[in-house]
């Protein structure tokens, strides 16, 4: 019986102990902004200026030795307004998720998006969704992506001809 509480006890007070002394715990925050525009010239064969509205929620993770952030995760909601030749239009809202992840010296290693990447629907009823994983790393000095790099990509040819159409 000794033996029994001697077994059961040890791991109690280390799993009592370890998680104060080694646990750095996550950081969580809220936020919602509106970015300033940024124009396109990557999708159509004309610029295309994009007003993005953002909500989510940030959670950033520590070394438990370092006390060095190692990795942030965003769950968030975007709608995003389109504006092109004299034509605007909004996009539905949709969620993704990104994860940031940092070497020893705090330098983003990767940046990485999961979920929706545009959802719009167009007055005649068509739905325009992208939506996979894009890793922004793979495409420096981009500003906005509609695209992802593996997933389904919506019909960009009826999105330019949307804005061009008269």
């Amino acid at each position: 019986m000794r033996r029994f509480a001697l077994l059961v006890l040890v791991p109690a007070v280390v799993l009592a102990v370890a998680p104060s002394a080694m646990a750095v715990k996550p950081v969580k925050s809220s936020a919602s902004f509106t970015l300033d525009p940024v124009v396109v010239d990557d999708i159509c064969s004309f610029p295309i200026t994009v007003v993005s509205h953002i909500e989510g929620i940030e959670t950033d993770f520590f070394d438990s030795s370092s006390g060095s952030l190692v990795r942030i995760a965003l769950f968030t909601r975007e709608q995003d307004t389109f504006t092109a030749l004299g034509k605007s239009i909004t996009g539905d809202e949709y969620t993704f998720k990104i994860q940031i992840l940092f070497d020893e010296e705090g330098n983003p290693t990767h940046i990485y998006s999961s979920g929706v990447a545009a959802k719009i629907r167009f007055p005649d009823g068509t739905l325009f969704i992208s939506a996979g994983r894009i890793d922004f790393a793979a495409h420096p000095g981009s500003v906005f992506l509609i695209a992802p790099d593996v997933g389904v990509t919506g019909d960009l040819d009826a999105f330019c001809a949307f804005f061009a159409e008269p």
